[in-house]
């Protein structure tokens, strides 16, 4: 009687579940609820908090300038044309920090910044483009 190599057919449905995996397309917006704050109720204080782990321990400063202003490696994070984020969207800036954006240097959590501090720092981005806060 044949048995099958338990090993092999393990990898192998590793293999259909990555493949099913990849097929499947992000769903940007797709935040927990409460990750983010509403928009209207966005204080100086949080865009101080995302300010500085912008310039700290997210490292972001190091690709995207000082400013924002973006540079060789990576865009400007000020108001522009969206390419990754689109629009501009809290959620979409939100979801590009956590999930990085394929085939460039953009990592998901950079630093290692835990969800928290990605709230943060979408929330100091996003002030910046939309409500003209300074970067």
């Amino acid at each position: 009687m044949y048995v099958p190599n338990i090993a092999w057919a393990a990898g192998l449905l590793g293999i259909v579940i990555s493949v099913a995996a990849l097929a499947a397309p992000p769903r940007p917006h797709a935040v927990r609820q409460n990750a983010l704050p509403d928009t209207n109720a966005i204080s100086p204080e949080m865009v101080n908090a995302g300010r500085r782990v912008f310039h700290g321990s997210g490292s972001c400063a190091a690709c995207h300038g000082m400013n924002l202003e973006g540079g060789p490696i990576a865009p400007t994070l000020k108001s522009h044309a969206w390419k990754d984020a689109k629009g501009g969207d809290l959620a979409a800036i939100y979801y590009v920090i956590t999930h990085g954006v394929s085939g460039t240097a953009m990592v998901a959590h950079p630093g290692g910044i835990g969800d928290g501090d990605a709230a943060r720092v979408a929330t100091y981005i996003w002030s910046v483009g939309h409500r003209g806060a300074k970067p």
